[in-house]
């Protein structure tokens, strides 16, 4: 078994990361540690599913708030023109019944790029940041054979959008041998099996015991918008 789980949520609007040590889980699963993101004028756990490439296609220029930030700079400088800017690209997999790997998306100037190389070069920038978080905090280093990694999808996508997701995956340079895809409402329910969630008796505001079993309870996905326009 791997040293670290790794999941990536590649959300339609925001988009994150986190972990956790197999050690860490087997003593509380709920003991993850996802980034932190600086947003402007707070800290959020997720960031904008924003990417901004270069003319070359691959090398990606910012992603997140940062790709926010920086794309309005290129606008004011008339130099927009000279990337590729992309956002709400994930519907794509939902929208386009035949995807594959010569399936173009447009990105906001209109401008069309192969879907997969946008997939996972965002991909490749969320695994690479987070495999660089974990070498600032941990001494010894970390390896990508240190990790096993678990990417959430909707419940909704087809088998098509799946192997897509997986061959991205391949791309941005996970092996297929270290990635599992998690639907997405399985992996909240899961969740919601560890965590102290039902207030009791004898539990205060921050101490709130696990649902007892045969309870009955609803997953609700509050995400973000489910358009492309």
């Amino acid at each position: 078994m791997a040293l670290i789980s790794a999941s990536i949520d590649f959300g339609t609007t925001y988009s994150g990361w986190a972990y956790s040590f197999k050690h860490d889980y087997e003593k509380d699963p709920t003991d993850v540690k996802a980034k932190h993101w600086p947003a402007h004028q707070f800290i959020s756990s997720k960031a904008p599913t924003i990417i901004i490439l270069r003319s070359d296609g691959t090398t990606v220029e910012a992603f997140g708030y940062e790709a926010e930030t920086r794309y309005l700079q290129l606008i004011e400088t008339n130099r927009h023109t000279e990337y590729f800017c992309f956002h709400f690209f994930k519907m794509t997999l939902y929208n386009e019944k035949n995807i594959g790997k010569h399936t173009l998306i447009k990105d906001i100037a209109g401008r069309e790029m192969r879907a997969l190389d946008v997939f996972a070069s965002a991909m490749k920038w969320l695994k690479d940041d987070l495999l660089s978080a974990l070498n600032d905090k941990y001494t010894g280093g970390i390896h990508l054979t240190d990790i096993h990694w678990v990417i959430t999808v909707p419940a909704i996508w087809s088998e098509t959008a799946k192997q897509f997701m997986r061959i991205a995956a391949r791309e941005a340079g996970i092996e297929m041998g270290r990635l599992n895809l998690a639907l997405e409402p399985e992996a909240a329910s899961i969740f919601c099996r560890h965590t102290n969630m039902q207030r009791s008796e004898t539990s205060s505001s921050v101490d709130m015991s696990k649902f007892p079993p045969g309870t009955r309870y609803a997953v609700c996905d509050a995400g973000g918008r489910h358009d492309t326009t």
